[in-house]
């Protein structure tokens, strides 16, 4: 009869990409600098690169902040794009 729920589960799996991946992946899509990037949504240059190589985790907020404000990206699209490859 196949798999179990649980055996299903665990191999189809999918996880959302990392705040760092998500900041990236749409700054670069919309053609934007870390330092303006930084500029516009108010933090220091070094934060968002600290953020963006994954040397810090940022806050959700500031994620959605800089996808959505900043970048006007939807955060469900930039994530359905980095999912899907």
């Amino acid at each position: 009869m196949g798999q179990s729920a649980v055996g299903f589960a665990a191999t189809n799996t999918c996880r959302t990409p990392k705040g760092s991946d998500l900041l990236k992946y749409a700054r670069q899509s919309r053609g934007y600098t870390q330092a303006e990037s930084a500029a516009d949504y108010g933090i220091e240059e070094r934060t968002l690169r600290r953020w963006e190589n994954n040397e810090f985790n940022p806050k959700w907020n500031d994620v959605v902040g800089l996808i959505e404000d900043v970048y006007m990206l939807k955060v469900v699209d930039v994530i359905g794009e980095l999912s899907n490859g």
